[in-house]
């Protein structure tokens, strides 16, 4: 199932772009998502960096479906690495997410780029349910989880950089 969302932030895509590879920005973004326990670790690479947050969060508002599937938390490590900066300041990183024990997985796509005044940013991704027969049900009736947690991200985001 395709997930997708996109917003605005009032920074230039270098801002937006040091804040995501701050430990502490990350760190804040898990808690603003309800994740009971969390971290995160940045690495350098050749031509960005590699961002790696572990957490785990409630099952949340889900069906009873999923929740037989998934349990009361799930255990969710998300990897973005971002590639290099392009001349106008944007970046693409690829993105995968995976759940500890879990048939669940996605894959897909993170970027910045230049928006007038700001920055969109922008996380696409392919979420599947390896589940025969119910699959395609686990992955819509998750969905809304997981547009939850990337807004957490806009939250945070839209904090730090609007002051």
């Amino acid at each position: 199932m395709k997930i997708s969302k996109k917003w605005t932030l009032p920074a230039t895509p270098d801002d937006v772009y040091a804040l995501s590879v701050d430990p502490a920005y990350q760190e804040e973004i898990c808690e603003e998502a309800g994740a009971l326990s969390h971290q995160s670790t940045v690495t350098e690479t050749d031509s960005g960096h590699e961002v790696r947050v572990q957490r785990v969060m409630p099952s949340g508002d889900v069906p009873d479906l999923v929740k037989k599937v998934v349990g009361d938390k799930v255990d969710v490590t998300q990897v973005i690495a971002w590639g290099a900066r392009q001349a106008d300041g944007s970046r693409e990183g690829t993105l995968e997410v995976s759940f500890k024990g879990q048939p669940m997985s996605m894959t897909g796509t993170a970027s910045l780029a230049p928006d007038g005044d700001g920055t969109s940013v922008a996380v696409e991704g392919d979420l599947k349910a390896k589940i025969p027969l119910v699959g395609g049900k686990i992955e819509k009736l998750s969905a809304p989880e997981f547009i939850k947690a990337i807004g957490a991200e806009e939250t945070v985001g839209m904090r730090r950089t609007s002051n």
